[in-house]
């Protein structure tokens, strides 16, 4: 069985002024350093976040925790949000959203759904940009009762983060695709370019 070889995140958010931002999934210590907290599980000896958040750590009784970021009410059109891919058809990506950029605070937990619609030349035979468990960057287009459309084009925007669909392990960003070295598997997806080193940030070039 193969052995894990993700890494622990420490993102610093230098655009944002916020340190130790976290996304859901990210490992944050290992079982033999602190005892999992608030918003935080154990996982195959890797204790992960489970929440948008900023870490906190406790060493007087190695307890590691994860605080929610400030939450928002509403997001609108023009809006930079981040979540994950929970379903994929022929027709559109429908993702959890998690958190939404704020120009003053960065970051800002928020709560809701959204859909990215898929090109219409994808079908059975090829490869949708986006696949279930992305963790991804997107645009607002709109907002309505039925969940906001979003969309990933532009170099700013799409996956962040991703694992194999084979063996489960990180995948990485290698000539123009994602690639897991551990079975050597590559796809074609739609990947930001802060692919692997997310900065967190509003306007997209």
């Amino acid at each position: 069985m193969a052995q894990s070889s993700r890494k622990l995140v420490n993102i610093d958010n230098t655009k944002g002024g916020v340190e130790n931002l976290v996304l859901p999934g990210d490992i944050i210590s290992t079982a033999e350093e602190y005892v999992p907290g608030k918003n935080t599980a154990e996982m195959e000896g890797r204790i992960i976040s489970l929440v948008y958040g900023n870490v906190k750590k406790d060493d007087k009784n190695l307890l590691i925790s994860v605080s929610p970021l400030k939450s928002r009410k509403s997001i609108r059109a023009g809006d930079t949000v981040y979540g994950q891919v929970f379903k994929v058809d022929q027709r559109k990506a429908s993702i959890k959203i998690g958190a939404a950029y704020d120009p003053v605070s960065g970051a800002i937990q928020f709560n809701g759904e959204g859909y990215v619609n898929l090109p219409q030349q994808y079908d059975r035979n090829s490869s949708p940009p986006v696949r279930i468990g992305d963790i991804v960057r997107a645009r607002v287009v709109r907002t309505g009762d039925r969940g906001s459309e979003l969309t990933i084009a532009g170099k700013g925007l799409g996956i962040l983060k991703t694992l194999c669909p084979r063996c489960r392990l990180p995948m990485t960003r290698k000539n123009g695709s994602l690639y897991c070295d551990n079975c050597e598997k590559s796809e074609m997806r739609k990947v930001a370019d802060d692919y692997g080193a997310i900065e967190i940030y509003g306007e997209m070039q």
